[in-house]
């Protein structure tokens, strides 16, 4: 059965994660902890709720004739689940873990419908594609190379076949993403609209870089708005059509 892609951000995250803590050498000229202020430290950091999957079954969601299961929703469950502690710790709410949990299976649900349409539309990464894509994702977690990445991954328990698996398909996703969103380009009145509305809320253009010097980065968020709602649009209409059990 095919990995689902929201499996594969989270264990390539979760991963790299891991990779770029306790990799730098200790810096000499930094303070040494006292015994009592590192237990002090211990007592008021806030420890992550255990993953509340007591009663789950072994399969959580059917979409299609195709099973989510626990241990796919598991992978993403451990890791929305440290996402949302952590903007608890910043709104002062607690983590709804019922509402996390269904939200989880929704988008493992979604993942397999996406992939199942990018399969009917033949679109399929190739080979260049898919290392282009590594090298990227190497880049933007400072390795120099995709094969740091993969060797990196490896480290963590992630195996390069399952790695580059992965990076297909989530490549796939984007190229899914593009398919449906078609040719656009936004207009400068639009790139304005966003330009002005962000100085608004930074309390004026004087505390903003010139129009031009941000316009690709607004055109590119833009870009990015459009492709959002196209690929929402597709996804009402693909689970309009789907046979989807939820077992949580």
């Amino acid at each position: 059965m095919r990995t689902k892609v929201a499996v594969a951000t989270a264990a390539l995250l979760l991963a790299l994660t891991a990779c770029g803590s306790g990799d730098d050498e200790a810096d000499p000229t930094a303070e040494t902890s006292t015994p009592a202020a590192e237990e002090t430290a211990s007592q008021e950091a806030p420890t992550p709720p255990a993953p509340d999957l007591e009663g789950l079954p072994d399969v959580v969601a059917e979409v299609n004739g195709a099973e989510v299961t626990l241990e796919e929703f598991t992978q993403v469950y451990e890791g929305q689940l440290q996402q949302a502690f952590m903007q608890s710790q910043m709104s002062g709410e607690e983590v709804d873990q019922e509402a996390l949990k269904q939200s989880t299976a929704e988008g493992l649900v979604d993942t397999e419908l996406l992939l199942a349409e990018a399969a009917a539309r033949d679109i399929a990464p190739t080979q260049e594609e898919i290392d282009a894509a590594a090298e990227e994702i190497a880049a933007s977690s400072g390795l120099g190379s995709a094969d740091e990445l993969f060797t990196a991954l490896e480290e963590q328990g992630l195996g390069r076949e399952e790695a580059v698996a992965q990076i297909e398909e989530q490549t796939a996703l984007e190229q899914l993403f593009a398919d449906e969103a078609g040719e656009f380009t936004p207009s400068e009145e639009e790139a304005r609209e966003l330009y002005d509305s962000a100085a608004e809320q930074g309390g004026g253009e004087g505390e903003l870089p010139a129009f031009e010097e941000v316009r690709p980065q607004i055109e590119a968020q833009l870009q990015q708005q459009h492709e959002g709602e196209a690929v929402e649009v597709l996804l009402e209409q693909l689970r309009g059509d789907a046979d989807i059990t939820y077992h949580l």
